[in-house]
């Protein structure tokens, strides 16, 4: 999950690039919460009791406190949180440096831009989080560490999640979510089925042994890549202990 503040005063412009990233984050799959503020002070007021955000999204030209004074601000609490300017001007670089901003985005900002740009912050971001899968069920929300799920497999109009303890079953579509675990070194042994490449023990041709004892079977077309994804895991862990 990736936690944004957007401040920004022009409404357009803010709905715009709102809307920009809400597109990006069904587009791709991603978990991404989006709070937009009219001026550096209401953004400064609201902050108590809030979440601490991943990603700031500034526009320098504010009223009375501008974009650049807020990230000034920002940085004395926030020494980690990636900060970006939007402007229409491009003079604000030397500043820009003072207080660690990644990019500059020039108005008006161009889609393939923007994901690009959040694309690099949400991989950035996700490596060094612990990593959970959200759901919802039960009308609450709920997570699961992604190293403790063995494998994933679809069920008609539900999916369920496997972990060395229990099954977690909801109403989804595998299609969904599947990018998310693919991220994070779930393999494709067959259709409707996805298993954590860390908790494999070894693979055949017809089926892959779990750590956890269960055997999950394999197809024909997908023999190929798990094997080979299998192969790559073990050499990095190797590569990874040797230094």
């Amino acid at each position: 999950m990736v936690r944004i503040a957007f401040c920004e005063d022009e409404k357009p412009q803010s709905e715009y690039i709102t809307g920009l990233i809400k597109t990006y984050a069904k587009k791709h799959q991603r978990t991404i919460f989006v709070d937009t503020y009219i001026s550096a002070e209401q953004f400064l007021i609201s902050q108590e009791d809030i979440e601490p955000y991943h990603l700031f999204i500034l526009d320098i030209q504010l009223g009375k406190m501008n974009g650049m004074d807020l990230a000034k601000k920002i940085r004395e609490k926030e020494k980690e949180a990636y900060i970006v300017f939007l402007t229409g001007l491009k003079d604000y670089a030397i500043e820009g440096y003072e207080v660690g901003a990644v990019r500059y985005l020039l108005k008006p900002v161009r889609e393939e831009v923007l994901f690009e740009l959040l694309e690099k912050i949400c991989d950035e971001i996700e490596s060094g989080e612990t990593k959970y899968f959200l759901y919802q069920a039960s009308g609450c929300t709920k997570r699961i560490p992604f190293s403790d799920i063995y494998y994933i497999e679809s069920e008609g109009h539900y999916v369920n999640i496997h972990t060395a303890h229990e099954a977690n079953r909801w109403k989804s579509s595998l299609s969904s979510i599947a990018k998310q675990f693919e991220r994070q070194g779930f393999v494709v042994v067959r259709r409707g089925l996805y298993a954590n490449i860390s908790h494999i023990e070894r693979i055949g041709r017809l089926e892959c042994f779990l750590d956890n004892g269960e055997t999950l079977p394999v197809s024909k077309s997908c023999y190929k890549a798990i094997n080979q994804a299998f192969i790559e895991y073990y050499q990095e862990r190797e590569r990874g202990d040797s230094l």
